[in-house]
């Protein structure tokens, strides 16, 4: 994607040179879309999903946990008096065992079966970096809407320039052949004053057209990050006849399957997060006393280690409090998706259906546009020849010549708006 831009950006680039600088609505859509911030996400999202299953992941790995602790019992184990005067006739001596007590733990705790809680919350971890990707993409396709906008915009202002051009030629080539008339007193000075008027308003319509497409170039300019001008002459599109589809492969689809995917993997959670799980532990610890309390109590207590390993099942049945409640949120946010598909869906055959018939409609109305340019023409040139034979008024001249122009202008309007409306069907069903 990347490469094509810069080739883009570079034939652009030797044009402007040339100074032939032209673009096409292909390339600001591909350059405006590399140039948007929201590009950047891309790799964010790539680089957040590798994390969050990573971390998932790592729920495998062995849990060590070190603690340390004081007490003092109140209690303590100790022989009954009779049993202890038995033993003090055999000279031995049993003391209670110290109300003291010091250790430090260290515990290792392995995962063995979790019900298949890892797993679905690496899937979680999937299915979200997805529902991410997809709005990404649903953001960065909304961008096309918008260039399309700027684009026809300034394309119809250009073509109206255009056609301002050729107006203020036809009322310029008329002063002058009035000012000719007038040299030899067959024309009167209020005549070429009328013409100079709507010379002059010419003009000034044609410099407001310019100031608003310079407005529109500006923001094109900023989307695309090309130096775009005034001199920046836009390529008229040219379609491959009316597309067709049902917009089935519109992003938003996408995100709402995404979305979709993301509530089957919470539904596997929820189910797993019931579940019993079982592992395995080893615990060393380093106490005063010892397990060995007979030791203790024959005043041979000292610091020692010992060993405990074993296997564990652990069960926590408070999730069962929430899981239907849980799983009756997941079931209503899917009727939820559903609702929102069959909406989209609905509205864009509203939107298709309403752009197909604004395409029939202007093709219906472009059939008649040139032959009323060429019949306006041809009423204009009859008339400039009755001026210039003294049969005719500037009036009637003046009438002609803006008829004219309203007839190209009508023309102009037309085939852009036709443009428009094929290329808005391209975006509706992202043909």
């Amino acid at each position: 994607m990347k490469r094509i831009a810069c080739l883009i950006l570079f034939v652009i680039g030797a044009a402007v040179c040339y100074g032939q600088h032209r673009v096409t609505l292909e390339e600001c859509q591909l350059l405006a879309r590399d140039n948007y911030p929201v590009i950047a996400q891309q790799g964010l999202i790539d680089q957040l999903e590798e994390f969050n299953i990573s971390n998932a992941r790592r729920n495998w790995l062995p849990k060590i946990s070190l603690s340390a602790m004081a007490a003092y019992l109140s209690e303590v184990p100790e022989f009954p008096s009779t049993l202890n005067d038995l033993f003090s006739q055999l000279g031995v001596n049993l003391a209670a065992m110290p109300n003291t007590l010091y250790g430090t733990t260290v515990q290792i705790q392995q995962a063995i079966w979790d019900g298949g809680l890892i797993k679905a919350q690496t899937e979680a971890a999937k299915a979200e970096s997805e529902v991410s990707r997809r709005s990404w993409e649903s953001e960065m396709y909304a961008l096309t809407e918008r260039v399309n906008q700027l684009y026809f915009g300034s394309l119809l202002l250009q073509e109206n320039i255009a056609t301002a051009d050729l107006m203020i030629e036809d009322l310029q080539r008329n002063y002058k052949m009035l000012e000719s008339m007038a040299a030899f007193g067959t024309a009167e000075k209020n005549d070429l004053d009328m013409l100079k008027v709507e010379i002059l308003g010419a003009q000034q319509q044609r410099a407001q057209l310019a100031s608003t497409r310079t407005a529109y170039i500006a923001m094109l300019s900023i989307m695309t990050g090309l130096e775009l001008t005034a001199a920046t002459e836009l390529e008229k599109p040219a379609p491959d006849g009316i597309p067709a589809g049902d917009g089935s492969r519109r992003p938003e689809f996408a995100l709402l399957d995404a979305q979709a995917g993301l509530l089957d993997a919470q539904r596997r959670a929820v189910r797993a997060s019931v579940m019993p799980q079982i592992g395995a532990f080893v615990l060393g610890a380093y106490s005063n006393p010892s397990p060995n309390i007979f030791n203790s109590m024959m005043g041979d207590g000292k610091w020692s280690p010992y060993l405990f390993a074993g296997i564990s099942l652990k069960w926590n049945i408070d999730g069962f409090y929430t899981k239907k409640n849980r799983m009756s949120q997941i079931e209503l946010n899917r009727k939820r998706l559903e609702t929102q598909r069959e909406t989209l869906l609905y509205n864009i055959r509203l939107q298709s259906t309403q752009e197909r018939a604004a395409i029939e409609q202007m093709e219906e109305v472009m059939r008649y546009d040139d032959e009323i340019i060429r019949l306006r023409s041809t009423i204009r040139k009859r008339t400039e020849a009755q001026v210039t034979n003294g049969e005719g008024s500037v009036n009637d001249l003046l009438r002609d010549i803006n008829a004219e122009d309203r007839a190209r202008r009508n023309r102009t309007a037309h085939e852009v708006e036709w443009l428009k409306n094929i290329y808005d069907l391209k975006y509706t069903i992202n043909q």
